[in-house]
């Protein structure tokens, strides 16, 4: 009975680090030779967090559930935001809502 219940314990760890572990993802940037230059996660809410190549978080985006996506900086102040429409369009906004640009998805 206790090693049933070992091995019971030990299934449960592993199958909750597991899901702990695929909550986050994440993404390593490099530059042409080779060197490391930053890393964004994600976690499982959708909020990406950036860093540099030492680990200092420079910034963050998470997007809202009717698909706006708000930039911070390493501080929490709003940089910009995007939002993409129904046809495809994305339009970029600076901090105080002016468009700054657009692209369209073909």
């Amino acid at each position: 009975m206790k090693t049933l219940l070992s091995i019971v314990s030990a299934l449960i760890l592993l199958i909750s680090s597991v899901g702990m572990a695929s909550a986050q993802s994440k993404t390593t940037y490099r530059d042409a030779s080779g060197r490391t230059t930053g890393s964004s996660t994600t976690n499982s809410s959708g909020k990406t967090t950036y860093r540099d190549a030492s680990g200092r978080t420079t910034g963050s985006a998470s997007t809202n559930s009717s698909g706006k996506t708000t930039y911070r900086d390493a501080s929490g102040r709003t940089t910009g935001s995007s939002s993409t429409n129904s046809s495809g369009k994305t339009t970029y906004r600076d901090a105080s809502g002016r468009t700054t640009g657009s692209s369209t998805r073909r």
